[in-house]
Formats: C-alpha cells, sequence, structure tokens
C-alpha cells in the first residue's frame, strides 16, 4: 500500500506497538497534511523521502526510540507543529524549522549545541519546548521577535485544522503533552490558548536576558535546572498573564523583585534552590505559596518562610561576616590562652618541687603512701 500513489490527507496510527523502522517511501504520498506515529516503538533515523512531502503541516513522532539528527530535507514541508518529544535525536535543534511553525517539541532527546537564533524569527510560534536535552550557551536575547507572544495574540494562531472532502469539510483540534504548572497534561481544543516556553534541564548559563520578559502573552515559563546566574530582572513584572514560573535549581542571587507582587494570575511559582536573598517581596500574590516554593535559598527571609527577617532585610538566622570573623578570631585566642595557661601552671609546679627539698620529699612520700594504699586495697579484693 505504501508503495502506490495514494490521496490520503490525515494519517494517525498512534498508541499502538509499531516497531522497526521508518519507510523510505513517502514520495508516493505527498497529499498527506498530518502524520501521527506517536507512541509505538518505532526505531532508525527520519528517512529523507518525508521531506518530499509539501503539503505536510503537522508532525508527530513522539515517544518512540528514533534516534540520529533530524534530516534537513524536512526544510521543504510547511510544517507547524513539529513534535519529536521522548526519543534519542542528536545533533544541533534545527535551524530550519519554517517560520510560520506555532508549536516546536524537542524535549527529552539528546540535542546539544545552542539554541539557534533562527528561532526569534518564528513570529507565530506559542509553544517553544526544548526541555530535558544538553543544550548550552546562553539564551537569547532576541526571544522578543516572536510577537505571537508579546502581543497575547495567541487566540489567532488557533491549531485547527479542516480539510475539503469534495464538498464535506472535516476538521480536528491539534493536540499536545505539555509539562506545565509541575504535572504534564494533554492539551486538545485549549491548545491554541496555551503559550509556553521551556528550556528546562538543560546546560544553559549566563543571566536571564531582560527582553525575555517582554513575552506577555507567555502562560508558562520554565527555566529550572540549568546554570543560569545574575539577578532576576525587575522586568518580569510585565508577565502579566503569567500563570506557571519555574526558575528552580539555577545559581541566580539578589533579592526577588518587588515587581513579582504584581502577577496576580501565578498559579505555580518555584523559586527553590537559588542564592537568593533578602525579605520576600510583601504581597498576598507571592505569600500564599507555601515554603517549598523558596526552599533552598538559606538567606531568604520573611511569609512563608519561618526565617524572621531583621531590619536590615537579612535572616534572623544568619550573621554578617564581619559577625563570623569576629567570633573565629574570639574562639582562637580562647583556646590559645588555655595551651598557655596549662603549660604555665604545669612549669611552674615542676620548679617547686625540683628546687625546694623540703616540698620535693613531701611530694614523694605522698606519692609512695599513695601506692601502698592501692596495693592494699588490690590485695583485699
Amino acid at each position: 500500500m505504501l508503495n502506490g500513489k495514494s490521496n490520503l490527507l490525515y494519517l494517525d496510527i498512534s498508541h499502538n506497538h509499531l516497531s522497526g523502522g521508518l519507510t523510505n517511501c513517502w514520495k508516493n504520498w505527498k497529499s498527506l497534511l498530518h502524520i501521527n506515529l506517536g507512541s509505538n516503538n518505532l526505531t532508525g533515523e527520519i528517512p529523507p523521502s518525508m521531506g518530499l512531502l509539501s503539503n505536510l503541516t503537522t508532525l508527530h513522532l513522539h515517544e518512540n526510540e528514533l534516534y540520529g539528527e533530524i534530516t534537513p530535507m524536512l526544510r521543504n514541508c510547511p510544517l507547524l507543529v513539529f513534535n519529536v518529544r521522548e526519543n534519542n535525536f542528536s545533533g544541533n535543534i534545527p535551524n530550519w524549522i519554517p517560520q510560520s511553525a506555532k508549536a516546536l517539541q524537542l524535549r527529552s532527546n539528546q540535542f546539544s549545541g545552542n539554541i539557534p537564533p533562527q528561532i526569534c524569527q518564528m513570529s507565530s510560534l506559542i509553544i517553544l519546548d526544548i526541555g530535558d536535552n544538553r543544550i548550552s550557551g546562553h539564551i537569547p536575547n532576541c526571544l522578543n521577535n516572536i510577537t505571537s507572544l508579546v502581543f497575547n495574540n495567541a487566540s489567532i494562531s488557533k491549531l485547527t485544522f479542516y480539510f475539503d472532502l469534495g464538498g464535506a469539510f472535516y476538521f480536528f483540534f491539534e493536540t499536545l503533552k505539555l509539562f506545565t504548572k509541575g504535572q504534564a497534561s494533554e492539551y486538545v481544543k485549549t491548545l491554541h490558548f496555551m503559550t509556553l516556553v521551556d528550556l528546562s534541564s538543560n546546560d544553559l548559563s549566563g543571566t536571564i536576558p531582560p527582553q525575555l520578559f517582554s513575552l506577555i502573552g507567555l502562560h508558562s515559563l520554565n527555566l529550572s535546572f540549568n546554570k543560569l546566574e545574575g539577578r532576576i530582572p525587575e522586568e518580569i513584572g510585565n508577565m502579566k498573564n503569567m500563570e506557571s514560573l519555574d526558575l528552580s535549581s539555577n545559581q541566580l542571587w539578589g533579592e526577588i523583585p518587588q515587581s513579582m507582587s504584581s502577577l496576580s494570575f501565578l498559579g505555580v511559582l518555584n523559586l527553590s534552590f537559588n542564592n537568593l536573598t533578602g525579605k520576600i517581596p510583601s504581597g498576598t500574590q507571592l505569600q500564599g505559596f507555601t515554603e517549598l516554593s523558596y526552599i533552598g535559598n538559606r538567606d531568604l527571609c520573611g511569609l512563608p518562610l519561618k526565617n524572621i527577617c531583621l531590619p536590615d532585610g537579612q535572616s534572623k538566622d544568619t550573621k554578617p561576616m564581619d559577625e563570623d570573623e569576629d567570633e573565629s578570631e574570639f574562639l582562637l585566642w580562647f583556646y590559645i590562652g588555655i595551651e598557655c595557661g596549662f603549660a604555665v601552671g604545669f612549669l611552674g609546679f615542676c620548679c617547686c618541687i625540683f628546687l625546694n627539698r623540703k616540698w620535693r620529699h613531701a611530694y614523694f612520700k605522698f606519692l609512695y603512701s599513695l601506692k601502698d594504699r592501692l596495693c592494699r586495697g588490690c590485695h583485699r579484693d
């Protein structure tokens, strides 16, 4: 069947037990608009002939055992949705994804290298999920060029597709499993309302660019488990539509920006295991989360933490640097004094014994008497 010409538009054989490699005769299926081969046991690489599907708009190959680099032949496909999460793909993130793409999901693979700047040119993108890979380098400061996230107009990028079947119209809603708000959720009819950037569990370094917080239409941002450092930019207060924010397990330092207390839609927050200091900004929004949102920041204080803030903003459980140094210096001289006192006292006693004959005789007489008493006690036992 695959070797013959076909007018098939929609192919979905996901959630089966298919195994083996992908066929390389896709040139006979050029009418395909949608392919879903996800949740099978497929292996091997993506065949180059898939790049001949000049009408293909959505491609799902998730949850398989595919490997190798993504064939650049796919640049010929007008992909709007490209989902290859949870495979073993490697190499660099493709820089040829069409600018019209709306969803790019590459999470849980072995992609390496830097985030290509071409992603900033994908102005219609509403889902960028490249978490759980080996991506390194800095976060591009041009992500604010993704206009669909800047102007909060994701609703015009509906992921609903229509097929004309000879006068009868068939439509379907695009589906993606997204990791947000601390859990994995399947989005179907509401997918086009969800905007997400997930760069978590990689090797990203450097500071968080302030331009990232120009994406005021973003609902979920996850930068956790990287090597990001520096302060949280004050511009984070611009994210008025943010519902889930995870910056945990990085090397961020400094105080939490006061502007974060204005994120009224924020339902999930995780700032744990960084080097944040000072008082948690006042406001019912940030105080409404549990301690788990802030643990692992030793010098952070204020509700909901138990650490009480001192007037200068320090935690009651922390000590200033000069106080620690004074205490260490005091202990050092204390022990030196004890040792010197013992040495002087012992030498003084020895001098008195050896220079004064009367004291010496009395001391040895006392020792012989003590020895006799101990020996008599032993014989009685």
